[in-house]
């Protein structure tokens, strides 16, 4: 599908992948919102290493909700000096292929991959994978990232499952007053189309806008990609993206 630039209004994340495209789009006619990447730091880094050093060999499953909660802890490792065939025994959730993607990188297989992250579809994988009989007393390590406290480890415990959750990074925007102008020109109609760029790009959305919920909170505005990966992890995310291609 190809998109005409002129007279457009057009939102993405600022940053030196995007330079070449923002300077197309400008050359083109199109007026351009960019927006302030995360700021990303790794979290009770001590802390954490303890907690895996001491108990990785009795966890089951850990589960992996984002890219960057794989860099981190993977990071641990490499700190640690921990070989990653130590992680042979556990099995794997990645919620999204580019997550699936970066375990891939290292040699990890991921056994469940849900087609998206809702939490009862993340829940009903593991159900139909495991049965539900059998979750009762499995250990799951899930690191996770600071702001969204996810309902996932809430329904693993109701369902007599042992979670423990580590707080692994950290993100934050540097410049808060870009969230609330990226959040009125949304409502407002001021962007006609959000193009997104990697999975990276699908985290930094749902901390400027201060949702998980991306679906709902931009059914008004069209969301494109610009390759299969951003399409996947838009998808993943229940949106419906078309996809971005410069004439």
């Amino acid at each position: 599908m190809e998109t005409s630039s002129n007279q457009k209004t057009y939102a993405l994340l600022a940053g030196p992948a995007n330079r070449k495209r923002v300077l197309a789009l400008e050359q083109s006619g199109a007026k351009i919102f960019q927006f302030a990447p995360l700021e990303i730091r790794p979290l009770n880094v001590a802390a954490n290493s303890a907690i895996i050093k001491k108990n990785l060999n009795r966890f089951d499953w850990i589960i992996f909700p984002d890219v960057y909660t794989v860099d981190y802890f993977l990071e641990i490792l490499n700190e640690n000096e921990i070989d990653l065939f130590e992680l042979d025994a556990l099995q794997v959730v990645a919620l999204g292929e580019s997550v699936a993607d970066r375990l891939r990188f290292v040699q990890l297989h991921a056994d469940i991959i849900p087609h998206t992250v809702k939490i009862e579809i993340v829940l009903t994988a593991l159900i139909d994978y495991l049965g539900k009989e059998n979750l009762a007393g499995l250990n799951f390590l899930f690191p996770r990232e600071t702001l969204f406290n996810s309902e996932l480890k809430d329904k693993l415990r109701e369902a007599g499952a042992d979670v423990t959750e580590i707080l692994i990074y950290q993100a934050e925007i540097s410049e808060k007053n870009i969230s609330a102008n990226l959040k009125a020109l949304l409502k407002g109609g001021a962007v006609d189309e959000f193009i997104v760029t990697s999975a990276e790009d699908v985290i930094a959305l749902k901390h400027h806008l201060s949702t998980e919920n991306l679906a709902e909170a931009l059914s008004e505005v069209k969301i494109s990609g610009v390759d299969e990966v951003s399409m996947q992890t838009l998808r993943e995310n229940d949106l419906r993206p078309a996809f971005f291609h410069l004439k």
